[in-house]
């Protein structure tokens, strides 16, 4: 149930503005007005492609002021409630900066477990909601596309929260960390909002910085740096994982063998569910194995679409980075092609280039700004071969892939990249790619 009293005491009497009116800034905005109807309320959005937004908000809602972001005084608020994504441009002030994960963690952080990585968030999270849904009443919010503020009217006291949660929710989280917080691993990315290696990882720590004692943490067994700041913490590979479809807590071991997940990484992912739900809430193997049993793997992950014209295609379109592309070739090692390619963020992409360099019967279909980037870093280097092309953009991608790939074997999908410069986000991306390859567009 909503504690309408305490929420209240946030917004009674302040100059708000709910800067962004996507999911969040919506769940925002209509948070606000249940606790405090007669509050007056600033919405901004970004000039252009945010003007319709503000159309939808001035629609839904009395009593609030719109404006284009380029003509908001930001200096003028008590409480700006920023949407994920927003970059902050130089010289607006921060201090009075927050957003739905910073308030929600306030009020909910004992009932909370936050996860975030660069990969795997989403299957982490859902697993784990999975396996505390044997037990609990949960809650799945954040990054998996439920605003946490959509929950609180059904959220009680005793009730979970497993929460997705990425580094921009994080970035401005200077206070609060949930009461269980996971982060799997870290690589290059999204360095387009951040600048550098350092600034990402910084806002990524948030999911455990601000803990309190009694607190827990899992890490990821590469996380060296984190390890630094919280010895103390649960360390993948040592106190929990996983060896192929086993988990192990210690010396305990439990197979999952029903499971359908694909590829290592993800069982992995699944043994940081298993200590939690095991170690810190009491679900029993035989319920982990119930649960696991009956998990279905998220679609753009690995998803096995099926056959068509003879070729098996697999749509791993939430692959953003050259590691996730790596891991999913790994998971299907009968792969003959895959299609790499997106958005141009400027990440590194060396460990990508030396695994295809390593791989000289895999077919590779260069597509997009950061396909072609590969494929001139590769030229440059003497690494391209006769079995790699490069095309325009995913349709042609997908045709090439399907004249490249032999009977019965995988033409993959698993770009990289974002998608963002093409696509709305990477849902549409591999609708469009399951589409295409099964002449469905």
């Amino acid at each position: 149930m909503l504690h309408e009293e305490e929420w209240r005491q946030d917004f009674a009497g302040r100059k708000i503005l709910i800067w962004g009116y996507g999911r969040e800034g919506r769940a925002s905005c209509a948070l606000i007005r249940k606790v405090c109807p007669e509050l007056h309320l600033d919405i901004a959005e970004a000039r252009g492609k945010g003007e319709a937004l503000l159309q939808k908000a001035g629609q839904e809602w009395d009593n609030v002021s719109l404006y284009t972001d380029d003509a908001v005084d930001f200096s003028a608020y008590d409480l700006i409630l920023k949407s994920p994504g927003i970059v902050v441009p130089a010289g607006v002030p921060t201090e009075h900066i927050s957003g739905e994960s910073q308030l929600f963690l306030k009020h909910c952080r004992k009932q909370t477990i936050g996860v975030t990585g660069t990969k795997g968030k989403s299957t982490t999270t859902s697993v784990l909601q999975a396996m505390l849904a044997e037990k609990y009443r949960t809650h799945l919010v954040g990054n998996i596309g439920t605003a946490a503020f959509e929950c609180l009217e059904e959220l009680r006291d005793e009730d979970l929260v497993c929460y997705e949660i990425s580094c921009h929710q994080l970035e401005f989280s200077h206070t609060w960390s949930p009461h269980v917080a996971v982060m799997l691993n870290l690589y290059p990315d999204h360095l387009d909002h951040y600048g550098t290696i350092e600034r990402y990882r910084a806002a990524k720590q948030n999911v455990f910085r601000h803990q309190e004692p009694g607190d827990v943490v899992l890490l990821g067994a590469e996380l060296t740096a984190e390890y630094a700041m919280r010895p103390d913490a649960l360390r993948c590979g040592t106190d929990f994982g996983a060896v192929g479809k086993t988990l192990f807590i210690g010396a305990h071991r439990l197979d999952v063998s029903d499971c359908r997940l694909v590829g290592e990484h993800n069982y992995q992912n699944a043994s940081y569910g298993y200590y939690i739900a095991h170690e810190l809430y009491g679900v029993s193997d035989a319920q982990i194995q119930h649960a696991l049993a009956g998990f279905q793997p998220l679609e753009h992950r690995l998803q096995d679409l099926g056959e068509c014209d003879g070729v098996r295609w697999v749509n791993d379109s939430i692959s953003t980075i050259g590691q996730a592309a790596i891991q999913a070739l790994k998971a299907y090692p009968d792969t003959d092609t895959i299609l790499i390619g997106g958005m141009d963020r400027g990440i590194p992409y060396d460990g990508l280039e030396d695994y295809l360099a390593a791989r000289p019967e895999l077919n590779v279909v260069f597509m997009y700004a950061s396909g072609k980037r590969i494929y001139e870093e590769m030229k440059k280097q003497g690494r391209v071969r006769a079995n790699m092309a490069v095309v325009a953009d995913l349709k042609q991608a997908v045709e090439q892939g399907r004249q490249m790939t032999r009977p019965q074997r995988i033409c993959l999908l698993s770009p990289a990249a974002s998608s963002y410069d093409h696509f709305r986000n990477f849902e549409e991306r591999g609708e469009a790619f399951r589409r295409l390859a099964f002449h469905l567009a």
